[in-house]
C-alpha cells in the first residue's frame, strides 16, 4: 500500500523536527515585531506550534488509515465469492398438492335440466354426477372406473358402478379388457359415456338409451373384450371381440348381469371398423352381437347387425349409423325391428348448431319388445315400450368456458297409434 498512500507519515515528522530546530535559530525580531521577547515567551509559542503540528500529524494518520480501509473494501468487494443461491423455502411454504394417488387421474361430470314437454309436468332435473377414474399402473397395464349418481323415476339418487374395467395392452395389435363394459354394439354408445358434457346434443339417440334407463339395446355387459390393429396400410382396419354373460330382460330386470347369468348361453360380439390415414377424422365400421335371451315363454335368440359411418374433425360432426335387430324366437317366427340416427353440427368459435332425426320401428307382435294395445303404452310381462318412434331434433350448444355447455335443444317425436310429442330442453352441462 505504500506506493499507493498520498501521505508520507515519516516525511511528516522529518520537517516537525526541521521546524522545532528552526524556530530556536530565528531572530527575536522576527518573533516578536513590537520588541524583544522573554525566553519564556519564545518557550511557549514553539509548544503551541509543536501541538499544532502533531494535531496535523494525527488528522493525517486518520486520513490515511480511512483511505486504506476503503481501499480494502473495494479490493474485498472486487475479490468476494458471488452470493450463493437463495435457499428454498421450506416445506410450510410450499403448497399442498390434493390428490387420491400418485397414479389415480379423477374427472367429474355433472349435468343439470330444465324440461317442458306435451304430456308431461315441467321439471328441474337432476341429470347425473360422473366420477370418472383413469390409472396407469405399468407401462401396459391400466384401470379405468366409472361411478354414476342418477335421479331415479321415484325422485331418489341412485348409486351404479357404471364401468369397471383392468387393460392389458400388449401392442397396437392386441389390448384385452377385463369387467363391466360399454359394449361395442355401434359407434355411439363405445364412444360416449353418461357424461352429458361429451355430447353435443341434450340426449342419446333413442336407439342407444342406456337399458338400465328404458333403452332397447345392451348397452353394457360383463365379460373379455379384444381390440387391436390389422396390419392394413393406410386403411388402418381394427377389429373388435367381446364374450360377457348378455342381458336379462323382462320387468324389473336388471339388464346387466353382474353376477349371475340366467343361462349358460354367452353373448358373443365381433366388429371391425377403418379410420383411414387419408381422412383424419373418418371412421366407418359394423359389428354383429348374438345373445340368448330368457324371457317368459320360449327362449329367444337375439341378433344386432350395426353398421355406420361418421366424420368428427373437431369443426364437422356427421354422424350416421343404422341398426337391425332380429329376435328369434323357438317354435315361433322370426320379428325384426329397424333403427337410425343421422346427426349434423358445425362448431363456429363457441357456438355449435346441430341437427338430429331419428327412427325406431318394432313390429307390434315382437316376442322381445312387447306392444300390448294401439292406444298405449302398458306394463307386460316383458317390456313396457315397443312400437314406432321418429321425428327431427334441433338445437344450439354453446361452450361459455372450456370446461362447461350450455345446450338448447327442440324435440319432436311421431309415434305409431300415439299422440305425437314436442317440447323443449335446457340442459347445462360441465366438468371439474
Amino acid at each position: 500500500m505504500r506506493g499507493s498512500t498520498p501521505f508520507d507519515v515519516r516525511r511528516i515528522s522529518s520537517l516537525l523536527l526541521l521546524a522545532s530546530s528552526g524556530f530556536g535559530m530565528v531572530p527575536a525580531s522576527a518573533q516578536a515585531p513590537t520588541g524583544p521577547a522573554s525566553q519564556e515567551d519564545i518557550n511557549h509559542m514553539l509548544l503551541e506550534r509543536i501541538k499544532d503540528l502533531e494535531d496535523q500529524v494525527q488528522q493525517l494518520k486518520a486520513d490515511q488509515a480511512a483511505f486504506g480501509e476503503s481501499q480494502a473494501k473495494a479490493l474485498r468487494a472486487a475479490v468476494a465469492p458471488a452470493a450463493p443461491p437463495a435457499a428454498p423455502p421450506a416445506a410450510a411454504d410450499i403448497p399442498e398438492i390434493n390428490e387420491v394417488a400418485p397414479r389415480l387421474k379423477l374427472d367429474v361430470f355433472a349435468d343439470v335440466n330444465a324440461e317442458k314437454y306435451t304430456h308431461i309436468p315441467d321439471t328441474f332435473s337432476f341429470g347425473s354426477l360422473d366420477l370418472f377414474m383413469t390409472g396407469q399402473l405399468s407401462n401396459k397395464v391400466s384401470a379405468l372406473g366409472e361411478l354414476l349418481f342418477i335421479a331415479q323415476s321415484d325422485n331418489s339418487i341412485g348409486v351404479d358402478v357404471e364401468r369397471l374395467l383392468l387393460k392389458y395392452r400388449q401392442s397396437d395389435y392386441l389390448s384385452a379388457t377385463v369387467g363391466r363394459f360399454h359394449t361395442w354394439v355401434g359407434y355411439y354408445n363405445s364412444t360416449y359415456n353418461k357424461a352429458g358434457f361429451l355430447e353435443t346434443t341434450t340426449d342419446r339417440p333413442f336407439v342407444y338409451a342406456f337399458d338400465d334407463a328404458g333403452g332397447v339395446l345392451p348397452m353394457q355387459d360383463v365379460g373379455l373384450n379384444l381390440t387391436g390393429r390389422i396390419p392394413s396400410g393406410g386403411m388402418r382396419l381394427n377389429y373388435v371381440f367381446e364374450v360377457g354373460n348378455g342381458r336379462g330382460w323382462g320387468l324389473d330386470t336388471e339388464p346387466s348381469q353382474n353376477k349371475q347369468d340366467a343361462n349358460n348361453s354367452k353373448s358373443i360380439n365381433g366388429g371391425l371398423f377403418i379410420r383411414p390415414a387419408r381422412f383424419s377424422g373418418l371412421q366407418a365400421g359394423f359389428s354383429v352381437r348374438h345373445d340368448n335371451l330368457t324371457v317368459p315363454g320360449p327362449a329367444v335368440g337375439e341378433t344386432i347387425a350395426t353398421a355406420h359411418g361418421v366424420y368428427n374433425n373437431g369443426i364437422w360432426e356427421i354422424l350416421n349409423e343404422g341398426v337391425l335387430v332380429r329376435h328369434a324366437q323357438a317354435g315361433g317366427d322370426d320379428s325384426d325391428t329397424a333403427a337410425f340416427y343421422s346427426q349434423f353440427s358445425k362448431r363456429i368459435k363457441s357456438v355449435r348448431p346441430y341437427f338430429r332425426y331419428q327412427y325406431f320401428n318394432a313390429p307390434s307382435d315382437d316376442p322381445v319388445y312387447v306392444y300390448a294395445s294401439p292406444n298405449e303404452y302398458v306394463p307386460s310381462s316383458v317390456a313396457t315400450f315397443v312400437g314406432r318412434l321418429n321425428g327431427p331434433s334441433a338445437g344450439i350448444r354453446y361452450d361459455f368456458t372450456e370446461d362447461s355447455a350450455v345446450k338448447l335443444q327442440y324435440d319432436y317425436y311421431s309415434f305409431r297409434n300415439l299422440p305425437s310429442e314436442n317440447g323443449v330442453t335446457l340442459q347445462v352441462a360441465y366438468s371439474f
